[in-house]
């Protein structure tokens, strides 16, 4: 992973703007990520998140989760893609092979009416212990990414302050997760891009484990990740995702 921190990364959210999203979900990674392998040869990793896990985190307690969970959900694929500069994502010379190129995916994803926007991030890799599988193939377990907003009167320093030390609290709770990143906003790269600040992404063996073990399967683990938490998150949606690396 360390080579992955010291590269640029780029999360886009991607909207189907038609009525069959599974298909959706089934041609972006069978067609249009091909396209994309095939035509951007800087991006360096490549990772498709199909939002297809339908998934309920089971609260024993009376504490209020610390997010809230939408049906349907909002996005219907997230990309992660990693580059070895900014310019190469920002630069259509660049990030394309050809103008040709460039059109083909550009119209692909018209036709498919998709509705994406960009982030450039910030990763911090708390803890990974996931066995990578073979490229292509579905990792197993199931990926979770909270989407948060952090709340409007705290500034960013004390903001990112108050998420790193939340690895604390993260690493006893969140025990069952196998991979803990903080995948930080630096900017929208999309005008129209809905305002959010971060995306915790926990990684678990099992659909179980997520639902039953999210923090640790414990009354203790909810009161205290939802009271950390509220320091610094004001709101907070997951998307629970089947995950694919395309390119490493």
């Amino acid at each position: 992973m360390s080579d992955q921190v010291k590269r640029r990364k780029v999360m886009s959210l991607i909207a189907c703007q038609g009525s069959d999203r599974a298909a959706f979900r089934d041609r972006f990674l069978h067609r249009h990520a091909e396209l994309v392998l095939l035509h951007c040869p800087r991006i360096r990793r490549y990772v498709v998140n199909l939002v297809d896990v339908k998934a309920k985190v089971v609260f024993r307690g009376r504490e209020r989760p610390p997010h809230r969970e939408l049906d349907p959900p909002p996005f219907d694929v997230i990309t992660e893609m990693w580059f070895d500069s900014f310019d190469d994502f920002k630069d259509p010379a660049r990030r394309y092979a050809t103008p040709a190129g460039e059109e083909l995916i550009n119209d692909d994803l018209k036709e498919m009416g998709a509705r994406t926007y960009d982030y450039l991030i910030s990763p911090v890799v708390q803890w990974d212990r996931v066995a990578p599988a073979a490229l292509g193939e579905r990792t197993p377990g199931v990926k979770a990414m909270f989407i948060s907003r952090r709340y409007e009167n705290l500034d960013i320093k004390a903001a990112e302050k108050a998420w790193r030390e939340h690895r604390i609290a993260a690493q006893k709770y969140h025990n069952y997760a196998t991979r803990y990143v903080q995948n930080g906003v630096i900017a929208a790269l999309t005008p129209d891009a809905p305002v959010w600040h971060g995306c915790a992404e926990l990684f678990y063996p099992t659909l179980e484990d997520l639902e039953q073990r999210f923090v640790g399967g414990t009354i203790e683990g909810e009161i205290e990740i939802a009271k950390d938490a509220a320091r610094f998150v004001a709101d907070s949606y997951p998307l629970f995702c089947s995950e694919y690396v395309l390119r490493s």
